[in-house]
Protein backbone atom coordinates (compact mmCIF):
# COMPACT_ATOMS: atom_id res chain seq x y z
CA UNK A 1 0.00 0.00 0.00
CA UNK A 2 2.82 2.41 0.90
CA UNK A 3 4.63 1.52 -2.34
CA UNK A 4 1.55 2.51 -4.36
CA UNK A 5 1.40 5.92 -2.62
CA UNK A 6 5.09 6.55 -3.30
CA UNK A 7 4.75 5.53 -6.95
CA UNK A 8 1.65 7.69 -7.34
CA UNK A 9 3.48 10.65 -5.76
CA UNK A 10 6.45 10.23 -8.09
CA UNK A 11 4.13 9.87 -11.05
CA UNK A 12 2.26 13.09 -10.16
CA UNK A 13 5.54 14.96 -9.65
CA UNK A 14 6.78 13.70 -13.00
CA UNK A 15 3.56 14.84 -14.71
CA UNK A 16 3.88 18.23 -13.00
CA UNK A 17 7.45 18.64 -14.30
CA UNK A 18 6.41 17.76 -17.84
CA UNK A 19 3.58 20.30 -17.70
CA UNK A 20 5.95 22.99 -16.47
CA UNK A 21 8.52 22.13 -19.16
CA UNK A 22 5.85 22.23 -21.85
CA UNK A 23 4.27 25.51 -20.73
CA UNK A 24 7.59 27.32 -20.38
CA UNK A 25 9.02 26.02 -23.68
CA UNK A 26 11.93 24.66 -21.68
CA UNK A 27 13.37 22.47 -24.45
CA UNK A 28 13.03 25.10 -27.19
CA UNK A 29 14.54 27.80 -24.97
CA UNK A 30 17.42 25.53 -23.97
CA UNK A 31 18.07 24.77 -27.65
CA UNK A 32 18.07 28.51 -28.49
CA UNK A 33 20.49 29.32 -25.67
CA UNK A 34 22.91 26.61 -26.75
CA UNK A 35 22.81 27.05 -30.54
CA UNK A 36 21.96 30.73 -31.18
CA UNK A 37 24.22 33.66 -30.41
CA UNK A 38 23.27 36.36 -27.94
CA UNK A 39 22.90 38.94 -30.73
CA UNK A 40 20.51 36.72 -32.71
CA UNK A 41 18.37 36.06 -29.63
CA UNK A 42 18.24 39.78 -28.84
CA UNK A 43 17.38 40.58 -32.45
CA UNK A 44 14.43 38.18 -32.31
CA UNK A 45 13.29 39.36 -28.87
CA UNK A 46 13.28 43.12 -29.58
CA UNK A 47 11.29 45.05 -32.14
CA UNK A 48 13.13 45.17 -35.43
CA UNK A 49 12.32 48.57 -36.87
CA UNK A 50 9.21 49.71 -35.07
CA UNK A 51 9.48 51.94 -32.01
CA UNK A 52 12.94 51.42 -30.54
CA UNK A 53 14.61 49.49 -33.36
CA UNK A 54 16.80 47.50 -30.98
CA UNK A 55 16.45 44.38 -33.11
CA UNK A 56 17.73 46.29 -36.14
CA UNK A 57 20.78 47.51 -34.20
CA UNK A 58 21.56 43.94 -33.09
CA UNK A 59 21.11 42.84 -36.73
CA UNK A 60 23.58 45.48 -37.95
CA UNK A 61 26.01 44.65 -35.15
CA UNK A 62 25.97 40.97 -36.17
CA UNK A 63 25.96 41.47 -39.95
CA UNK A 64 28.80 44.01 -40.09
CA UNK A 65 30.71 42.62 -37.07
CA UNK A 66 30.78 46.01 -35.36
CA UNK A 67 32.99 46.30 -32.29
CA UNK A 68 32.38 50.00 -31.53
CA UNK A 69 29.06 51.73 -31.25
CA UNK A 70 28.13 53.79 -34.31
CA UNK A 71 26.25 57.05 -33.92
CA UNK A 72 22.62 56.08 -33.38
CA UNK A 73 19.84 58.50 -34.24
CA UNK A 74 16.59 57.30 -32.77
CA UNK A 75 13.58 59.47 -32.07
CA UNK A 76 12.86 57.60 -28.82
CA UNK A 77 15.89 56.56 -26.71
CA UNK A 78 19.67 56.26 -26.74
CA UNK A 79 20.75 52.68 -27.44
CA UNK A 80 24.49 52.51 -27.08
CA UNK A 81 24.01 49.85 -24.37
CA UNK A 82 23.83 47.29 -27.19
CA UNK A 83 27.63 47.54 -27.49
CA UNK A 84 28.57 46.73 -23.87
CA UNK A 85 32.32 46.38 -24.34
CA UNK A 86 32.93 49.75 -25.98
CA UNK A 87 29.70 51.63 -25.45
CA UNK A 88 31.51 54.85 -24.54
CA UNK A 89 33.61 54.76 -27.72
CA UNK A 90 31.56 56.08 -30.64
CA UNK A 91 32.65 55.35 -34.21
CA UNK A 92 31.74 58.64 -35.95
CA UNK A 93 32.25 57.16 -39.41
CA UNK A 94 29.19 54.92 -39.02
CA UNK A 95 25.60 55.97 -38.44
CA UNK A 96 22.34 54.15 -37.72
CA UNK A 97 19.09 56.04 -38.28
CA UNK A 98 15.89 54.58 -36.86
CA UNK A 99 12.38 55.90 -37.62
CA UNK A 100 13.35 59.45 -38.49
CA UNK A 101 11.88 59.47 -41.99
CA UNK A 102 11.94 63.00 -43.40
CA UNK A 103 12.94 64.51 -40.04
CA UNK A 104 16.69 63.94 -40.55
CA UNK A 105 18.35 67.37 -40.31
CA UNK A 106 21.85 66.68 -41.61
CA UNK A 107 23.44 66.12 -44.98
CA UNK A 108 23.34 62.49 -46.11
CA UNK A 109 25.47 63.18 -49.21
CA UNK A 110 28.64 62.32 -47.29
CA UNK A 111 27.35 58.86 -46.40
CA UNK A 112 27.02 55.60 -48.29
CA UNK A 113 24.02 53.41 -47.45
CA UNK A 114 25.23 49.99 -46.30
CA UNK A 115 21.84 48.64 -45.22
CA UNK A 116 18.29 49.91 -45.73
CA UNK A 117 15.18 48.41 -44.16
CA UNK A 118 11.97 49.81 -45.70
CA UNK A 119 13.47 53.32 -45.82
CA UNK A 120 12.80 53.55 -42.06
CA UNK A 121 16.00 52.08 -40.64
CA UNK A 122 19.33 52.85 -42.28
CA UNK A 123 22.93 51.94 -41.64
CA UNK A 124 25.27 54.50 -43.22
CA UNK A 125 29.02 54.77 -43.51
CA UNK A 126 31.04 57.87 -44.41
CA UNK A 127 32.45 57.91 -47.92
Amino acid sequence: MLLKKINLSYFLILILFFLIFKNTNFFKNTYNIIYKSHNIRQQNANDFCDIFGSGYIFYIKEKFKLKKSPRILNSVVKQHWIFPDNYKIIDASKLIIINYGDKVKFDLKNYKIQDNFNNRCLFLEKK
